[in-house]
């Protein structure tokens, strides 16, 4: 009988509800996964948890009163011998605890946060080895808006144990949290109640909370990643490149700019790009080729707004990526974008003549400027006595925007008499 009582409550769980004495039948919610894995283990592990089901966490289970001693139930016992199943008050069968379970955290033991490379003692019959600490704490999101943060919802701060803790060892945890700045400023719960909790906050900046968390008689200070709550919106930022790659070798920086931010009337805006306050340009130089470089740009206003806007990549090159070194040449773009194109002809191709003649052409229609030189069509384009012959030669750098490029297609562009 033990065995089919037993089996229907690993049944209950196993298909998402509980049920109590009342009848009611009960959904799981995301903190039944400590009663689950308990639960839901071996009949023949002796790993039994204490104060598993008690008339004060469910008095539905108690309404009916306690079976008399002819009946047959199931006892769960937090004493330091073997736990038992008592069949009935005069035939009992001892439930031995197996070695190679996960460790269980009874009432009258204290789990202590192994040490990298060491055991931690549980009980006399079973330990965990591991590294790391209890867990950790954080809001859901990093930023919230003010609004939000002091709405219906508000923000919900969320402790994650860490794998090397079992959660079941976490069923009698203690949880007392802090909260700065918020309503509430502080709560308690214990086991999987404790293991969020959601608070609302009418003040904007960035707000700290920490945990304390009671297991046996230890207890664990957690602090909390911080959360931002944004006041006044920034709204309209736009960051650009100047130019879609840079040579590292010729000591050519990248440049970036922001522009278009606003905000409330009367604030303030202040720029950082990557950690170093600035204003709305940036620079910077490069000792190494890399495929793709970004900085950091984030903007905030005096109301404790602070925003991230991201920034066009920039690709640098050890050497000119796009160069022209005779007529033969061709630089190659596929995508919209901003480019440096390197004029390194003979300094006397085309004898004392001052101007020369640009030449792009693709498969489908393209726009772009060369050297401020509007180009548009498709096949080929010819633009004679346009193109500046100073600026083809000497690692000149031609600044290229191309604004239009059929997807698939290919503008090659290059220069001739």
């Amino acid at each position: 009988m033990n065995k089919k009582i037993y089996g229907m409550m690993a049944l209950g769980i196993a298909t998402g509800f509980w049920a109590c004495g009342s009848g009611d039948i009960l959904q799981l919610n995301g903190g039944d996964d400590i009663m689950n894995s308990v639960i839901g283990a071996d009949e023949n592990d002796g790993a039994v948890i204490t104060d598993l089901m008690t008339e004060a966490n469910c008095p539905e289970c108690f309404a009916g009163g306690m079976p008399s001693s002819s009946s047959k139930k199931v006892v769960v016992t937090s004493s330091s011998s073997s736990p038992s199943v008592s069949q009935s008050s005069s035939s009992q069968k001892t439930v031995r605890s197996s070695s190679s379970r996960n460790p269980v955290l009874s009432s009258s033991s204290a789990y202590v946060p192994p040490t990298p490379g060491s055991s931690t003692s549980v009980s006399s019959s079973s330990a965990k080895s591991g590294a790391g600490q209890i867990g950790t704490c954080a809001p859901l999101k990093s930023t919230y808006e003010k609004d939000e943060a002091g709405g219906s919802t508000g923000v919900t701060w969320k402790f994650t144990r860490d794998p090397s803790v079992a959660a079941t060892q976490l069923i009698s945890a203690s949880f007392n949290w802090s909260f700065e700045g918020a309503t509430p400023d502080k709560a308690s719960a214990t086991g999987a109640n404790g293991l969020s909790q959601s608070v609302k906050y009418s003040t904007s900046g960035p707000h700290t909370a920490k945990v304390a968390i009671s297991i046996g008689a230890a207890v664990y200070q957690v602090d909390c990643s911080p959360v931002q709550v944004n006041g006044e919106p920034i709204t309209g930022c736009k960051c650009a490149v100047e130019a879609g790659s840079v040579d590292y070798t010729a000591g050519t920086p990248a440049k970036w700019s922001v522009t278009g931010c606003t905000t409330g009337a009367g604030l303030n805006l202040a720029y950082e790009w990557n950690g170093v306050p600035g204003e709305t340009t940036y620079e910077q130089t490069f000792e190494a080729a890399t495929l793709a470089y970004t900085p950091v740009l984030r903007v905030a206003n005096d109301d404790n707004t602070i925003i991230d806007v991201t920034c066009p990549a920039v690709k640098v090159t050890e050497g000119p990526e796009y160069k022209i070194t005779s007529t033969q040449d061709k630089v190659n773009f596929v995508k919209a974008g901003s480019y440096a194109v390197v004029g390194n002809l003979p300094a006397t191709w085309h004898n004392a003549d001052k101007t020369c003649t640009l030449v792009c052409q693709s498969k489908q229609e393209f726009a772009l400027s060369f050297d401020e030189i509007e180009v548009a069509g498709f096949n080929y384009v010819s633009i004679p006595s346009k193109l500046q012959v100073e600026h083809t030669i000497n690692g000149y750098t031609i600044p290229v925007v191309v604004t239009t490029v059929a997807p698939g297609d290919t503008v090659s562009c290059g220069v001739n008499w």
